[in-house]
This record gives C-alpha cells, structure tokens and sequence, in this order.
C-alpha cells in the first residue's frame, strides 16, 4: 500500500460524453465472500475487455479483515472473542473493521488503460472520498505517510486494494478491494483492534460527525458521482449486478 506523500493524478478531468463509461451499483448488504467472488469475476471480465470499469457499492455483515501480514499484535482480543469473522485478504493494508452503517466501495478499474499507476489510482480514491465528504460540510483530508481519509486526528475512511492481471501478461493491471468509509456503523466494534494498525489515531464516523447521518444508499449516489469526476468516468447504473451478488437479510 503507498504512504508516500503524492497529489491527486493531474489526469483527473470532468468526464465529458466522449469519456470512457464506468458501471455502478448499490447492492445492498453482501456477505465479505461473496463480494469477493464478484470482484474476481468482474476482474476476470474486465481483464478480457468483456465488460467496462466497475464500482460496486454496499455494505458487509460484522466482519474484521487483514492484509497478507501478521496482525496479532493489533488485535485487542483473541480473535474467538472479536464477535465476528476475522478473514485473511489478498488486499494492501492491515486489519479492520466492516460491518454495517460503512458504505463499501469496490473498484475494478483497469490501471493501463486509465494510465495511472498504483499510488495516483489510492490518492484519487482519497479525492473521491473527501468530494464526498465535502457534500455533507465534512472537511477531510490526507496525513503524509498514512493511507486513508481523516477528520482532525480521526480515521473516517480507509483504503486496501489489490492490483493483478487476470487475464495474464497481455491483460491489463486490473484494481480489486476499494475503500470503506464510516457513516453510521458501531464504532465500538474498532475497540477490539488497533485499526490498521494505527495506535495513536482513532475513528470517526459522519453521524458522529453530524449527529445524524444520511441514508447510506444517499451517500453511495454521492460517492459514485465524484469516483466519476476524480476518474473522468461517465458512471452509469449496471443492470444485473445486483441480482448477482447474494444480498444478507
């Protein structure tokens, strides 16, 4: 994962009717293994240059997840005793919390074709979600060698991607995973981790922010229109994801 201090790429543009298309859709409340399944078919697709860019947008059940590294050190509390799945991911960064009330954003983006590399591609993450944030009068902003969004000295939003070539070495860099950015859910359930592994910064949330936050599906129509704008994307509604991905009741 970059933490090195960068702008946000300066190929960034208002889309216009000649950009390339980027699909959306809010799925609801998706078990973690299941979207991931969808994200490695997406990418697979995307690879083969069957489908456009991709942002799914939804929520998880109460689930805790790690990068490829050793985590015990930030974990408050055995992991029999977190309350909830704690799953090993192929994604950057260290281990957080996903649960529901934090609107999930997962981009599969070919990174060739975009012309951007892996450290523009998670800056412009952090563009989109601070536009988004902006919206509702939140100020946030970046730390020069932390990846993420932050309010003051409070983490609202995080970011692990995974960038991979699907369809092989004549395949594109395709992105996997995404970001996570708090907006109603249960910050009590961080308290059991040493989210990303940062232990001298807390969490925040909109709705501690706002005392009371907007509809979720509200801020997921929010952040898809800036990933548009940061990414020069013209977004549009994908027809059948949602029926492809298995909804949690």
């Amino acid at each position: 994962m970059p933490t090195e201090c960068s702008s946000v790429a300066s190929a960034s543009a208002v889309p216009t009717s000649q950009s390339p298309v980027c699909e959306y859709a809010w799925l609801g409340r998706v078990e973690y293994a299941d979207a991931r399944e969808l994200q490695q078919r997406l990418a697979r697709e995307r690879a083969a240059g069957e489908r456009p860019d991709t942002l799914l947008l939804l929520e998880h059940p109460p689930v805790y997840t790690t990068g490829r590294r050793d985590v015990s050190t930030n974990l408050r509390l055995p992991p029999e005793l977190l309350g909830a799945p704690l799953i090993e991911t192929d994604r950057g960064g260290d281990i957080t919390f996903h649960g529901p009330g934090q609107l999930i954003a997962y981009a599969t983006i070919d990174l060739r074709a975009a012309r951007l590399g892996v450290v523009d591609y998670v800056r412009n993450l952090e563009e989109v979600i601070i536009r988004t944030l902006h919206t509702y009068g939140i100020e946030g902003g970046t730390e020069c060698g932390l990846t993420g969004v932050w309010v003051g000295e409070q983490k609202i939003a995080a970011i692990g991607v995974r960038v991979s070539r699907p369809g092989g070495a004549a395949g594109g860099w395709i992105t996997t995973h995404g970001l996570a950015l708090n907006v109603s859910v249960d910050l009590a359930w961080f308290e059991r981790i040493v989210p990303c592994g940062i232990a001298d910064r807390g969490v925040t949330s909109i709705q501690r922010l706002l005392v009371e936050a907007p509809e979720i599906e509200a801020i997921a129509d929010r952040l898809a229109a800036s990933f548009g704008e940061v990414f020069s994307r013209r977004m549009r509604i994908a027809e059948g994801l949602r029926s492809a991905a298995v909804v949690s009741r």
